[in-house]
């Protein structure tokens, strides 16, 4: 499963990156660490960028970068 398949606050757990070393750098210094736990917060309209919460903050990706980062969910 994929951050871009995830329900508001549906909790999950990132397990992998994506393989563009770049990228997966770039989402690392915003907190996309792996094992961090994260909820979808908004989905914006016409297939908009995605906004988390992560790490007691909101941070918002495109939808394209969400597909590439696999999860596990959480169950409560």
């Amino acid at each position: 499963m994929t951050l871009s398949e995830l329900t508001v606050n549906q909790q999950a757990r990132i397990r992998y990156l994506p393989e563009n070393f770049d990228l997966s750098a770039q989402l690392i210094e915003q907190g996309f660490a792996l094992k961090s736990d994260i909820s979808l917060a908004h989905r914006a309209p016409f297939n908009g960028p995605l906004a988390f919460h992560l790490h007691g903050t909101k941070i918002c990706i495109p939808v394209a970068i969400a597909k590439q980062i696999k999860i596990e969910l959480l169950t409560t």
